[in-house]
Protein backbone atom coordinates (compact mmCIF):
# COMPACT_ATOMS: atom_id res chain seq x y z
CA UNK A 1 0.00 0.00 0.00
CA UNK A 2 1.19 3.73 -0.62
CA UNK A 3 2.75 5.93 1.82
CA UNK A 4 2.08 9.36 0.98
CA UNK A 5 3.33 12.58 2.62
CA UNK A 6 1.36 15.72 3.18
CA UNK A 7 1.42 18.35 -0.28
CA UNK A 8 2.99 21.65 1.27
CA UNK A 9 0.80 24.19 -0.88
CA UNK A 10 1.14 27.66 -1.30
CA UNK A 11 -2.00 29.82 -2.21
CA UNK A 12 -1.09 33.25 -3.52
CA UNK A 13 -4.17 35.18 -3.37
CA UNK A 14 -5.56 38.61 -2.78
CA UNK A 15 -9.25 37.43 -1.44
CA UNK A 16 -9.84 37.29 2.65
CA UNK A 17 -12.77 34.73 2.00
CA UNK A 18 -11.19 32.58 -0.82
CA UNK A 19 -8.16 32.14 0.99
CA UNK A 20 -9.27 31.10 4.83
CA UNK A 21 -11.96 28.94 3.17
CA UNK A 22 -8.89 27.11 1.02
CA UNK A 23 -6.59 27.29 3.35
CA UNK A 24 -8.92 25.33 5.83
CA UNK A 25 -9.84 22.74 3.41
CA UNK A 26 -6.88 22.27 1.92
CA UNK A 27 -5.61 21.28 5.74
CA UNK A 28 -8.83 19.40 6.82
CA UNK A 29 -7.98 17.77 3.56
CA UNK A 30 -4.63 16.21 5.48
CA UNK A 31 -2.39 19.08 3.92
CA UNK A 32 0.01 22.15 4.84
CA UNK A 33 -1.66 25.23 3.84
CA UNK A 34 0.37 28.65 3.48
CA UNK A 35 -1.10 32.24 2.12
CA UNK A 36 0.89 34.25 0.49
CA UNK A 37 0.10 37.68 -1.11
CA UNK A 38 0.33 38.85 -4.46
CA UNK A 39 2.91 42.09 -3.47
CA UNK A 40 5.91 44.25 -4.95
CA UNK A 41 6.84 43.91 -1.01
CA UNK A 42 7.31 40.31 -0.90
CA UNK A 43 11.60 40.16 -1.52
CA UNK A 44 12.61 37.77 -3.51
CA UNK A 45 14.97 35.95 -0.77
CA UNK A 46 11.90 35.87 1.28
CA UNK A 47 9.70 34.13 -2.08
CA UNK A 48 12.26 31.38 -2.77
CA UNK A 49 12.79 30.76 0.69
CA UNK A 50 9.50 29.55 0.88
CA UNK A 51 9.14 26.16 -1.31
CA UNK A 52 6.14 24.23 -1.70
CA UNK A 53 4.77 21.31 -3.55
CA UNK A 54 1.87 23.31 -5.34
CA UNK A 55 1.08 26.45 -5.96
CA UNK A 56 -2.41 27.44 -6.32
CA UNK A 57 -1.96 31.42 -8.08
CA UNK A 58 -4.96 33.67 -8.87
CA UNK A 59 -3.98 35.71 -11.47
CA UNK A 60 -7.14 38.26 -10.79
CA UNK A 61 -5.65 39.64 -8.04
CA UNK A 62 -4.02 43.27 -8.26
CA UNK A 63 -0.75 43.89 -6.20
CA UNK A 64 -1.45 45.11 -2.68
CA UNK A 65 1.20 45.95 0.54
CA UNK A 66 1.30 43.20 3.58
CA UNK A 67 2.51 42.33 6.87
CA UNK A 68 2.62 38.23 7.93
CA UNK A 69 1.28 36.59 10.76
CA UNK A 70 0.83 33.39 12.02
CA UNK A 71 -2.37 31.22 13.40
CA UNK A 72 -1.68 27.59 14.50
CA UNK A 73 0.11 25.76 11.26
CA UNK A 74 -1.61 28.08 9.27
CA UNK A 75 0.59 31.02 7.58
CA UNK A 76 -1.81 34.57 6.91
CA UNK A 77 -1.03 37.62 5.61
CA UNK A 78 -2.58 40.90 6.17
CA UNK A 79 -2.67 43.33 3.80
CA UNK A 80 -4.45 46.82 2.22
CA UNK A 81 -5.06 47.34 -1.20
CA UNK A 82 -2.33 49.42 -3.68
CA UNK A 83 -2.40 52.63 -4.96
CA UNK A 84 -2.64 51.28 -8.27
CA UNK A 85 -4.44 53.38 -10.85
CA UNK A 86 -7.90 53.61 -10.70
CA UNK A 87 -7.83 50.49 -8.50
CA UNK A 88 -6.42 48.52 -11.62
CA UNK A 89 -4.92 45.06 -10.96
CA UNK A 90 -1.46 45.55 -13.34
CA UNK A 91 -2.94 41.28 -14.08
CA UNK A 92 -5.67 42.67 -15.90
CA UNK A 93 -3.34 44.94 -18.39
CA UNK A 94 -1.12 42.19 -19.68
CA UNK A 95 -0.63 38.72 -18.68
CA UNK A 96 2.94 38.56 -16.56
CA UNK A 97 4.07 42.35 -15.97
CA UNK A 98 7.38 42.91 -15.03
CA UNK A 99 6.90 44.01 -11.64
CA UNK A 100 5.45 40.01 -11.60
CA UNK A 101 9.18 38.52 -12.07
CA UNK A 102 9.44 37.33 -8.45
CA UNK A 103 6.12 35.50 -8.76
CA UNK A 104 6.63 33.53 -11.86
CA UNK A 105 10.20 32.71 -10.28
CA UNK A 106 7.96 31.15 -7.63
CA UNK A 107 5.59 29.25 -9.82
CA UNK A 108 8.68 28.19 -11.65
CA UNK A 109 10.19 26.94 -8.31
CA UNK A 110 7.48 25.11 -7.47
CA UNK A 111 6.85 21.71 -8.38
CA UNK A 112 3.04 22.48 -9.76
CA UNK A 113 0.84 25.42 -10.44
CA UNK A 114 -2.65 25.54 -10.72
CA UNK A 115 -3.83 28.84 -11.57
CA UNK A 116 -7.03 30.34 -10.87
CA UNK A 117 -9.38 32.79 -12.89
CA UNK A 118 -12.42 34.35 -13.46
CA UNK A 119 -11.68 34.99 -17.19
CA UNK A 120 -10.22 33.58 -20.13
CA UNK A 121 -6.03 32.90 -19.67
CA UNK A 122 -3.74 32.46 -22.88
CA UNK A 123 -2.04 29.32 -22.82
CA UNK A 124 1.31 31.26 -23.23
CA UNK A 125 0.84 32.52 -20.21
CA UNK A 126 0.39 29.57 -18.26
CA UNK A 127 3.46 27.97 -20.19
CA UNK A 128 5.29 30.90 -19.04
CA UNK A 129 4.48 30.59 -14.97
CA UNK A 130 4.89 26.91 -15.46
CA UNK A 131 0.55 26.04 -14.59
CA UNK A 132 -0.56 22.77 -15.12
CA UNK A 133 -4.31 23.78 -14.73
CA UNK A 134 -6.85 26.14 -14.83
CA UNK A 135 -9.63 26.25 -12.49
CA UNK A 136 -12.34 29.29 -13.76
CA UNK A 137 -13.76 30.77 -10.90
CA UNK A 138 -15.96 29.85 -8.80
CA UNK A 139 -15.18 26.12 -9.13
CA UNK A 140 -15.69 23.30 -7.10
CA UNK A 141 -13.67 22.44 -4.32
CA UNK A 142 -14.24 18.67 -5.16
CA UNK A 143 -12.41 19.51 -8.17
CA UNK A 144 -9.26 21.16 -6.36
CA UNK A 145 -8.80 17.98 -4.10
CA UNK A 146 -8.98 15.80 -7.06
CA UNK A 147 -5.91 17.63 -8.28
CA UNK A 148 -4.14 18.06 -4.65
CA UNK A 149 -4.70 13.80 -4.50
CA UNK A 150 -3.71 12.97 -7.36
CA UNK A 151 -0.54 15.22 -7.55
CA UNK A 152 0.07 13.55 -3.92
CA UNK A 153 0.40 10.31 -6.05
CA UNK A 154 2.93 12.02 -8.25
CA UNK A 155 5.36 13.44 -5.66
CA UNK A 156 3.98 12.69 -2.28
CA UNK A 157 5.35 8.30 -2.55
CA UNK A 158 6.91 7.80 0.60
CA UNK A 159 7.45 4.46 -0.84
CA UNK A 160 7.49 3.62 -4.52
CA UNK A 161 5.54 0.54 -5.87
CA UNK A 162 7.23 -1.43 -8.49
CA UNK A 163 6.14 -1.77 -11.92
CA UNK A 164 7.93 -3.15 -14.21
CA UNK A 165 8.46 -2.64 -17.91
CA UNK A 166 6.57 -4.31 -20.88
CA UNK A 167 7.94 -7.85 -21.66
CA UNK A 168 7.72 -9.83 -23.81
CA UNK A 169 3.81 -10.81 -24.75
CA UNK A 170 2.98 -8.65 -22.61
CA UNK A 171 -0.33 -6.40 -23.41
CA UNK A 172 0.78 -3.02 -23.76
CA UNK A 173 -1.79 -1.02 -22.08
CA UNK A 174 -2.35 2.66 -23.70
CA UNK A 175 -4.64 5.86 -22.68
CA UNK A 176 -6.51 7.83 -25.26
CA UNK A 177 -7.23 11.21 -23.91
CA UNK A 178 -10.12 13.52 -25.79
CA UNK A 179 -12.30 15.83 -24.22
CA UNK A 180 -14.36 14.80 -27.63
CA UNK A 181 -15.89 11.58 -26.32
CA UNK A 182 -16.73 10.59 -30.38
CA UNK A 183 -12.83 10.73 -31.37
CA UNK A 184 -11.76 9.14 -27.98
CA UNK A 185 -14.01 6.03 -28.79
CA UNK A 186 -13.16 5.88 -32.50
CA UNK A 187 -9.65 5.57 -31.68
CA UNK A 188 -10.60 2.92 -28.81
CA UNK A 189 -12.28 0.83 -31.40
CA UNK A 190 -9.45 0.91 -33.79
CA UNK A 191 -7.18 -0.42 -31.61
CA UNK A 192 -9.24 -3.10 -30.14
CA UNK A 193 -11.24 -4.35 -33.07
CA UNK A 194 -9.29 -2.58 -35.96
CA UNK A 195 -6.49 -3.55 -37.54
CA UNK A 196 -4.32 -3.41 -34.29
CA UNK A 197 -6.57 -5.94 -33.00
CA UNK A 198 -3.61 -8.27 -33.46
CA UNK A 199 -1.18 -6.04 -31.43
CA UNK A 200 -3.56 -6.77 -28.30
CA UNK A 201 -3.81 -4.01 -26.70
CA UNK A 202 -5.25 -3.05 -23.38
CA UNK A 203 -6.99 0.26 -23.81
CA UNK A 204 -8.66 2.88 -21.38
CA UNK A 205 -10.41 6.38 -22.20
CA UNK A 206 -10.32 9.84 -20.25
CA UNK A 207 -11.76 12.63 -21.35
CA UNK A 208 -9.60 15.47 -19.75
CA UNK A 209 -6.26 15.87 -18.39
CA UNK A 210 -7.00 15.09 -14.39
CA UNK A 211 -8.45 12.09 -15.51
CA UNK A 212 -5.62 10.80 -17.29
CA UNK A 213 -3.36 11.53 -14.48
CA UNK A 214 -5.56 9.61 -12.33
CA UNK A 215 -5.25 6.78 -14.54
CA UNK A 216 -1.36 7.25 -15.01
CA UNK A 217 -1.17 6.49 -11.10
CA UNK A 218 -3.58 3.32 -10.65
CA UNK A 219 -3.41 1.54 -14.63
CA UNK A 220 0.80 2.97 -15.40
CA UNK A 221 0.12 3.00 -19.20
CA UNK A 222 2.80 2.17 -21.50
CA UNK A 223 1.63 4.73 -24.12
CA UNK A 224 -0.69 7.81 -24.10
CA UNK A 225 -2.40 8.99 -26.91
CA UNK A 226 -3.66 12.73 -26.08
CA UNK A 227 -5.55 15.68 -27.99
CA UNK A 228 -3.09 18.73 -27.15
CA UNK A 229 -6.22 21.53 -26.62
CA UNK A 230 -8.00 20.46 -23.58
CA UNK A 231 -10.40 22.31 -21.05
CA UNK A 232 -8.81 22.48 -17.72
CA UNK A 233 -5.46 20.76 -18.44
CA UNK A 234 -4.33 20.09 -21.65
CA UNK A 235 -2.12 17.62 -23.27
CA UNK A 236 1.36 19.54 -22.26
CA UNK A 237 0.21 20.16 -18.86
CA UNK A 238 -0.11 16.13 -18.51
CA UNK A 239 3.18 15.56 -20.17
CA UNK A 240 4.35 18.35 -17.33
CA UNK A 241 3.11 16.56 -14.52
CA UNK A 242 4.33 13.10 -15.43
CA UNK A 243 7.49 14.78 -16.04
CA UNK A 244 8.73 16.28 -12.69
CA UNK A 245 6.25 13.78 -11.27
CA UNK A 246 8.29 10.52 -9.59
CA UNK A 247 6.29 7.59 -10.96
CA UNK A 248 8.40 4.53 -11.76
CA UNK A 249 7.82 3.93 -15.48
CA UNK A 250 6.78 7.47 -17.68
CA UNK A 251 4.52 6.35 -20.36
CA UNK A 252 5.41 7.62 -24.05
CA UNK A 253 3.38 9.96 -26.10
CA UNK A 254 1.19 10.51 -29.23
CA UNK A 255 0.10 13.89 -29.51
CA UNK A 256 -2.87 15.12 -31.55
CA UNK A 257 -3.61 18.44 -32.83
CA UNK A 258 -4.69 20.50 -35.80
CA UNK A 259 -1.59 22.60 -35.35
CA UNK A 260 0.95 19.34 -34.68
CA UNK A 261 3.53 21.36 -37.00
CA UNK A 262 3.76 24.23 -35.10
CA UNK A 263 4.44 21.88 -31.79
CA UNK A 264 7.09 19.74 -32.33
CA UNK A 265 9.77 22.70 -30.83
CA UNK A 266 8.18 22.64 -27.30
CA UNK A 267 8.89 18.71 -26.81
CA UNK A 268 12.33 18.99 -24.90
CA UNK A 269 10.64 21.21 -22.37
CA UNK A 270 8.74 17.91 -21.16
CA UNK A 271 10.10 14.34 -21.44
CA UNK A 272 13.65 14.23 -22.69
CA UNK A 273 14.27 11.36 -24.01
CA UNK A 274 11.02 9.81 -24.32
CA UNK A 275 9.22 8.96 -27.88
CA UNK A 276 7.02 11.85 -28.17
CA UNK A 277 5.10 11.33 -31.67
CA UNK A 278 3.25 14.23 -33.09
CA UNK A 279 -0.26 13.71 -35.35
CA UNK A 280 -1.76 16.42 -37.39
CA UNK A 281 -6.00 16.35 -36.99
CA UNK A 282 -7.76 15.16 -39.18
CA UNK A 283 -5.21 11.94 -39.26
CA UNK A 284 -5.00 8.93 -41.43
CA UNK A 285 -5.96 6.18 -39.06
CA UNK A 286 -2.97 3.74 -40.23
CA UNK A 287 -0.68 7.09 -39.30
CA UNK A 288 -1.59 6.83 -35.98
CA UNK A 289 -1.64 3.42 -34.89
CA UNK A 290 2.15 3.62 -36.38
CA UNK A 291 2.86 5.86 -33.54
CA UNK A 292 1.47 3.98 -31.28
CA UNK A 293 2.81 1.22 -32.37
CA UNK A 294 6.42 3.03 -32.24
CA UNK A 295 5.41 4.41 -28.86
CA UNK A 296 5.08 1.37 -27.33
CA UNK A 297 8.21 0.02 -28.47
CA UNK A 298 9.69 3.09 -26.99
Amino acid sequence: MEQLRPLRVLIASQQDTLDRVMATTIRHWGHESIVLPLTESLHESEVSAVGGDVLVYDVDRPLRSTSACVVGKETCISYQRSSTSAGRSPLNSRPVPSHEDRWRKLALSTRFTIVLSSRSVSRTMLEEIGAIALLYKPFEMGRLQRYLRVLQRLVGVVQKPEVQPLREHEKARVLVVDDDVSVAHAIRQCLLYGPAQKLGYEVAVAHDGLEALEYCVDWHPHCIVTDLIMPWMNGYQVMRCLAVGSLPVVPTFVVMSALAHFEGRLEDSYLRGKVVAYITKPFHIDCLLAAIQKGCAG
